[in-house]
């Protein structure tokens, strides 16, 4: 048989006709989950039940899955009981050897058939130390009182994935629903951005159990000493000592939640939103109900940025493109800084832009891949993290060239034409030259296209500068 994998977001799956054939990805699409955290071993045992799709037209047979390095798979069976075979190995990424994982390939009970869904359940225990031997020092997840978080980040849970990150972003995003069960001592509480089903306690343990409001790519159980408050459609769990931080974190969410409806139309989703406070240096997060929001947000009124930042990602549309280049991002922190200005009343755009603009400025010498490689191509070329400081040049632009109102109109009608389907790119610079009363297509060419832009940031030193040159060299449809 001929082994087709599949990353993150799919399985790696094997024909089971045992003839050549493309790759297929089997899709999550409902987790239920139990996590019994043992804060004296320093131990997570944990039981996944995860139901699998095969979207393909070919049967298939074998399914990978990818866990955190030190778990250990001790059992893999079907819906009726029955052990289903399985080898386990702790494997490093082909393409980026300082991420190792524990690679599960389990051998389903019978060929998978086009279009049907089977459940397998997994069984594992083991210890979580972080990974910050991979680079990405927000992973610095633990088994620890003080704070304990389990997610996708850190392969909490077992996922469908192969171990290569090319492979891993080059397929569709999962939406799954979920069913939790998490159990801790007493005086622990457990955040979860879903519906709480109920609190159950046994001696020294409680058990909170959590379901999904709806599908969703992650899902994201942290552990401290929580306090809960709410307002209106927000919730916030916080930290110790950070009850005054909260009620700003609450108010600061609702001035961003009121000025994105106002400006590009109502949340395709208007499910109640959660605020996870989580320490500073583990990384912030969204998604569709819940954001993990680090603690400077609410210690620090100033940082109320970053949840400006996290509540725009709300009105984000799915990337068509594999792997995403991620200009979202440039968008979400250009909003940050348009909401600030708005709240504050300070006038925080233009010079955060102008600082880009020297930023880029300055490092373009010594990054000549810069020139090489266009922000609609940042996905393949692993090159995402740009997009946020050329991204956030190409919004700024654009809500000067386009106008308050048409900047408006271009990211709310993107989001209402696109939300459900998903939209590329070029489906945006499209929606760009439609809507704009001037002639943009070379500004969208420079921008997000090629890497002209490089050019035009050596020229032109200040954001209005650049304006002007956009200004002089669009077609005239004002």
């Amino acid at each position: 048989m001929l082994s087709c994998r599949i990353g993150f977001t799919g399985l790696l799956v094997t024909l089971a006709s045992g003839v050549l054939g493309a790759q297929v990805v089997l899709t999550p699409t409902h987790y239920d989950v139990g996590f019994e955290v043992d804060y004296d071993a320093e131990v997570l045992r944990g039981t996944a039940r995860i139901v699998l799709r095969n979207p393909s037209a070919a049967p298939v047979r074998e399914a990978s899955l990818l866990l955190y390095r030190l778990f250990r798979v001790r059992a893999v069976r079907d819906d009726r009981g029955k052990n289903l075979a399985f080898s386990q190995t702790v494997v490093a990424f082909e393409d980026f050897a300082q991420q190792q994982v524990n690679q599960l390939l389990v051998t389903l009970p019978e060929p998978l058939a086009p279009g049907a869904q089977a459940a397998i359940e997994v069984r594992y225990d083991g210890h979580l130390l972080g990974s910050a031997e991979t680079g990405m020092r927000y992973i610095q997840d633990r088994i620890d009182t003080a704070f304990t978080i389990l997610r996708d980040d850190s392969r909490a849970y077992p996922e469908p994935g192969f171990p290569s990150e090319k492979v891993n972003r080059s397929v569709a995003t999962p939406e799954f629903s979920y069913s939790a069960r998490i159990t801790v001592p007493k005086g622990l509480i457990v955040a979860n951005g879903g519906r709480l089903e109920g609190i159950d306690t046994a001696g020294k343990a409680v058990t909170f159990r959590y379901s999904s409001l709806q599908p969703s790519w992650r899902m994201d159980f942290a552990i401290a000493k929580y306090t809960e408050l709410s307002s209106g459609p927000v919730r916030v769990f916080y930290l110790p000592g950070d009850g005054p931080g909260a009620a700003g974190v609450v108010q600061a969410a609702g001035e961003a939640l009121d000025r994105f409806t106002r400006w590009f139309g109502a949340r395709r989703d208007p499910t109640p939103l959660t605020f996870i406070e989580i320490p500073d240096g583990w990384g912030s997060q969204a998604d569709v109900t819940t954001i993990i929001q680090s603690a400077a947000a609410f210690k620090d009124s100033r940082s109320h940025g970053e949840v400006y930042h996290e509540i725009s990602h709300l009105w984000n549309v799915e990337s068509a493109e594999r792997p995403s280049p991620r200009w979202e991002e440039g968008l979400a922190s250009f909003l940050e800084d348009l909401v600030t200005q708005d709240v504050t009343g300070k006038p925080v755009v233009e010079a955060r832009a102008d600082k880009l603009v020297e930023w880029l400025r300055g490092q373009l010498p010594t990054h000549e891949v810069w020139r090489t490689v266009p922000l609609t191509d940042y996905g393949r070329a692993g090159l995402t993290d740009l997009s946020y400081s050329v991204g956030n040049m190409y919004f700024a632009l654009l809500y000067r060239l386009a106008g308050q109102e048409g900047f408006n109109t271009i990211i709310g009608g993107f989001a209402a034409e696109f939300g459900a389907p998903g939209g590329s790119t070029k489906d945006f610079a499209d929606l760009v030259l439609k809507t704009a009363k001037m002639d943009l297509s070379q500004f969208n060419n420079d921008w997000l296209f090629t890497t002209a832009w490089a050019d035009r940031v050596a020229q032109y030193a200040t954001v209005s500068e650049l304006e002007a040159y956009y200004r002089r060299r669009q077609g005239g449809r004002e």
